[in-house]
């Protein structure tokens, strides 16, 4: 069963509110696929990409959820910290652009061999973690994701 959210849920939106602005969480979507975790194929660069990395690369059957643009695409249901990993991504998208997001994503990978060492998912990793603290300071995402551009940290 593949059920589809055109926006967030206010109890979704409530959680998140406060790290990302209010033109993103109007944008972006949602889409739970219940029982369709077999059909969806891994993106036709997958293979490749585990032949040429050094490091432990993600089964893509296996991920929890997959940013397309301003999409998110969850496998089951949608946890704080996976819809937070999720928005991350579709503000990197979104502010660098996805020319230069994926060129980054790719440089990134090329020069670490590793997945988690690429520094947008590094990034993401790093503000999930801040986010997961219990008493954590607020803070921009899209803040955070202008300040390591503009410091070279891609």
């Amino acid at each position: 069963m593949i059920r589809t959210r055109h926006l967030l849920t206010p109890e979704w939106r409530t959680a998140v509110q406060p790290y990302f602005s209010k033109a993103l969480l109007t944008t972006v979507r949602t889409v739970i696929l219940k029982g369709a975790r077999n059909r969806i194929p891994p993106p036709p660069f997958y293979t490749e990409a585990i032949v040429l990395s050094s490091g432990p690369f993600p089964d893509f059957l296996h991920l929890a959820s997959v940013t397309y643009l301003d999409i998110v695409v969850f496998h089951d249901e949608i946890a704080p910290r996976t819809l937070f990993h999720g928005l991350v991504h579709a503000a990197q998208m979104a502010l660098l652009g996805m020319d230069r997001y994926t060129e980054l994503y790719v440089r990134g990978f090329v020069k670490t061999r590793s997945w988690m060492a690429i520094p947008l998912e590094a990034q993401v990793y790093l503000l999930g973690s801040r986010f997961a603290m219990p008493s954590t300071a607020i803070f921009s995402v899209e803040d955070e994701v202008k300040s390591w551009d503009e410091h070279g940290r891609y």
